[in-house]
């Protein structure tokens, strides 16, 4: 008898780490397969991860807060959401075909809504409604909703870990969801009575996803080849999916579904030549990127000595090897090339010096890859050239620039001159700059084509002359000379702000012609919104509501914080991908502490229950406080290593907890009765939290403003203790 109810006291907690568990795990795999769905534009990603919150928020809300669901109903909600995960897969990757999309084009706004919805929203709300029927069933053991939550981030952390190993051990996002599967399925087995039945599904289910997990490839070939009728091969690799195609002799590199690169096109020859000919001498080059696409095979035509290409995704090289040309192939493998698997920003820190940098990264279409287009960045070009040339494209109209693609190329441009005196654009776009000075006299530049005696198919004399003396040359470089004070910075990432901009005037035209305002010196709006919320907080005499906005503002400020650390880390050590389920797991186990600690305090006859108040207060002071440290670390450049991130992010994890947990505990009579509340007003504030910091606060304020505003709504919440 004992020992049926302690199985029976122990289900509880095995049913808040399984939803904790699931829920960050299936979130992961949801989330790749919607980022490969919509092309890696990383606003789907945002948008994504917002209405999740927002739908686990309303899954914890629903029903009476008085009911008590038996373990059976639980279990039964867990199968469902497997299934659904499993579903949802097949959705997102047919989801193209179901709204007829036009190959490689983007479906219509609303569609694109519509397809998150049906995606995220079925497997969030039940993901809320667990915690909500979990955390009633655990708080009915005499336990506290503090500790519940505590549990239930426990089994985050393992999820997020795990998500991570799955790419470490380069497991398909398929292949992830199967095992997440198989693991709930078989935890639903265990929690009811034994017989000999429970062995016999357990063993019928490690048969079946055995099976579907022998045959994962086969099943990501044919579900990927609905969009890529000649696809030949594919995988997943922490740097996002990596498909190839081929028909006849052109091989296309699609990354999250989005052309990258193609091996039959002129473009490399263009950027490697017209760059190449500013420099009389070429000995040593560096290539950051994309040198398969034929860059290195062009500069190989070249008299150079020596060739270091880096490149950031080993996988990508990897599975490229076995279907490219043989004459791009053999060129990687040419003696005089050095490949170096390496993060291209930490390699620059090296003291080693070049004649040609060439930066064959991604377009600046994300937080990720606009670290390779800042002021920062081309400092650190700068310093690892002789007296040499730095060059890199960025594809653009070469007729007509829209507003917000004049304002990000302008940024762009403005951070390369805030480190290179000498620079010119050319229509396409190819950026060239240098220490010393740069030519557009075309008699030199055609003299020099003409003594490489060079095999091109479109670089020739005729065409050198035709791109330094057309009207597009002079007008671009015109539009680009324009004074503007919207540099783009590590700290302040303006040109994020403006492709956001830009991918959103597909569907909103009116914005082709919106210039993006960055200039908050004199908005009157911020303090009257100050004002507003300090007199709505003190006026505040209903202590649910109180309660209700406290965990909401911690859950907003503890995401914005958390969003900061992350691209800031990005920014400097470029290994986010690799890192981040350390990351999120310093989060997750303060999330863990917070809640634990508040729990214990409240449980200790040491503190009676009056002085619970000066807890939330000093709580707050503290988060305050950590921010201040945060804004200094920045400042001066401390905060740039994984130790030190990872202790300061399980600090934002342990205050947002704690204020939680507060809010749970004081003057609360019936902890069944907060559940939904409490966790809702907490995901709520995640969600806000985390649109508002990657669309609007940290592009458009940048960092230390941030933080700012962080603060200032931290202090506003004194009011609501």
């Amino acid at each position: 008898m004992k020992k049926i109810l302690n199985e029976q006291k122990s289900l509880p907690v095995i049913n808040l780490i399984t939803v904790g568990f699931f829920s960050i795990l299936s979130q992961v795999i949801i989330l790749r397969e919607l980022n490969v769905a919509f092309y890696g534009i990383e606003l789907i990603y945002v948008l994504s991860l917002g209405f999740w919150l927002i739908g686990t928020a309303i899954g914890a809300s629903v029903g009476k807060k008085s009911f008590i669901p038996e373990q059976k109903n639980i279990s039964n909600l867990f199968i469902l959401s497997i299934l659904i995960l499993l579903i949802d897969i097949l959705f997102i990757r047919y989801s193209r075909k179901i709204f007829n999309a036009v190959a490689g084009g983007f479906l219509p706004f609303e569609n694109q809504i519509v397809i998150l919805l049906i995606a995220l929203i079925p497997l969030s709300l039940i993901s809320g409604l667990l915690f909500q029927w979990s955390a009633k069933q655990f708080i009915l053991k005499s336990e506290t909703l503090a500790k519940a939550y505590a549990i239930e981030s426990l089994g985050g952390l393992a999820g997020g870990i795990l998500s991570t190993l799955f790419l470490v051990f380069k497991l398909s996002n398929f292949s992830s969801a199967l095992i997440c599967s198989l693991i709930i399925s078989i935890i639903c087995l265990l929690s009811i009575e034994k017989s000999l039945k429970k062995i016999f599904s357990i063993i019928g289910l490690l048969i079946i996803f055995s099976f579907l997990f022998i045959y994962s490839k086969e099943f990501d070939k044919y579900t990927s080849s609905w969009n890529h009728p000649y696809l030949v091969d594919l995988i997943d690799t922490p740097y996002g999916r990596v498909t190839i195609s081929s028909i006849e002799k052109q091989v296309n590199i699609f990354i999250d579904d989005a052309l990258a690169y193609e091996t039959e096109s002129t473009a490399a020859e263009e950027f490697v030549h017209l760059s190449a000919l500013q420099l009389e001498k070429i000995n040593d080059v560096l290539v950051l990127g994309g040198g398969f696409e034929g860059v290195i095979y062009e500069l190989l035509k070249l008299p150079v000595k020596k060739i270091d290409y880096v490149e950031i995704n080993k996988d990508l090289i990897d599975i490229l090897k076995n279907y490219l040309p043989v004459h791009l192939s053999n060129s990687l493998n040419n003696q005089k090339v050095n490949i170096i698997f390496d993060d291209p920003r930490r390699f620059l820190k090296q003291s080693r010096k070049y004649d040609l940098i060439l930066v064959g990264m991604p377009e600046p279409l994300s937080a990720q890859s606009n670290r390779f287009y800042t002021k920062e960045f081309f400092k650190q070009c700068y310093n690892s050239l002789n007296d040499g040339v730095l060059s890199f494209r960025i594809r653009s109209s070469e007729n007509i620039w829209t507003e917000p693609l004049k304002e990000r190329n302008k940024s762009i441009y403005a951070a390369l001159k805030f480190n290179f005196k000498n620079s010119i654009a050319l229509p396409g776009v190819i950026f060239i700059a240098s220490k010393s000075a740069l030519s557009n006299d075309t008699r030199l530049l055609t003299q020099r084509f003409s003594e490489r005696s060079l095999d091109t198919k479109l670089v020739s004399p005729q065409y050198i002359n035709y791109i330094f003396t057309n009207d597009r040359f002079y007008q671009i470089n015109e539009i680009l000379n324009e004074p503007t004070e919207n540099v783009n910075t590590d700290l302040r990432p303006v040109c994020y702000a403006y492709n956001t901009s830009i991918w959103l005037s597909k569907f909103f035209p009116e914005l082709t012609y919106t210039k993006i305002d960055f200039d908050f010196s004199n908005n009157k709006l911020i303090p009257l919104l100050v004002l507003i919320f300090l007199l709505s907080f003190i006026f505040i005499r209903s202590k649910s509501i109180k309660r209700f906005i406290l965990v909401l503002f911690a859950g907003l400020c503890g995401m914005i914080l958390e969003t900061v650390l992350i691209i800031y880390y990005q920014n400097y050590n470029g290994i986010l991908y690799r890192d981040i389920g350390l990351l999120l797991a310093g989060f997750m186990i303060g999330l863990a502490l917070g809640a634990f600690t508040i729990n214990k305090i409240n449980s200790s006859l040491l503190i009676s229950l009056n002085k619970i108040k000066f807890v939330g207060l000093f709580l707050i002071t503290g988060f305050v406080i950590l921010n201040l440290c945060v804004y200094y670390l920045i400042y001066t450049n401390y905060l740039n290593n994984l130790l030190f991130t990872l202790v300061v992010l399980l600090l934002d994890g342990f205050f947002v907890a704690s204020i939680f947990s507060y809010a749970s505990l004081y003057d609360v009579e019936d902890q069944k009765r907060v559940v939904s509340q409490l966790y809702a007003a907490d995901l709520i504030g995640g969600s806000l939290g985390s649109v508002l910091s990657s669309l609007l606060l940290i592009p458009f304020a940048g960092f230390y403003t941030t933080l700012v505003i962080i603060i200032i709504l931290l202090l506003l919440t004194i009011f609501l203790v």
